[in-house]
């Protein structure tokens, strides 16, 4: 983790991920509901949970800057953040959502800033827990879903910018 996020908090609750279980699911508590998850048996969200580390992120904090590098992996459990790329809003992302992909991917720096636009309760995977959770299929399938749906979206805002204009959109005005 970075300085940066010195008011960034750790939740000693983590234990409690893989401890409480939802009545008679057997599914950790905090982990039921994100939809990256869906696809998990009980079984692959204990693992998930035993394998990442729970912080709570106060609003306005920056949890990864533009050009640094970084490994983590965030999942978001509760809250919003705000994604921008050279200080330009390009998303904002609720629970459920995950940021900080390529670079546990790939130890490239950081293509975008991630910032808690409200309290944001996240779970961090790093590097090594990512490599072996990846190999969990229904995490890795969820991940390359959400990675072509996130490529398509921007091949389709891509090519609605670069579209030539059409002949009555530049046509004198009367």
């Amino acid at each position: 983790m970075t300085a940066e996020r010195a008011s960034v908090q750790r939740d000693d609750k983590m234990e409690d991920m893989g401890s409480e279980r939802a009545a008679g699911a057997g599914v950790p508590a905090g982990l039921q509901g994100v939809p990256w998850f869906a696809g998990c048996t009980d079984a692959e969200l204990a693992e998930i949970a035993a394998r990442s580390e729970r912080l709570t992120v106060d609003a306005g904090e920056v949890i990864l800057r533009e050009g640094r590098l970084g490994r983590e992996l965030f999942v978001i459990a509760e809250g919003t953040a705000t994604v921008t790329r050279a200080g330009v809003v390009v998303n904002v992302l609720g629970p459920g959502d995950y940021f900080g992909e390529l670079g546990a991917i790939e130890a490239e720096p950081r293509n975008a800033t991630v910032s808690a636009t409200t309290e944001l309760d996240v779970l961090v995977i790093g590097p090594r827990e990512f490599d072996a959770i990846v190999s969990i299929p229904a995490i890795r399938n969820a991940l390359f879903h959400g990675m072509s749906r996130r490529i398509r979206e921007a091949d389709d805002r891509l090519a609605a910018y670069d579209a030539p204009a059409r002949p009555e959109d530049t046509a004198p005005a009367d």
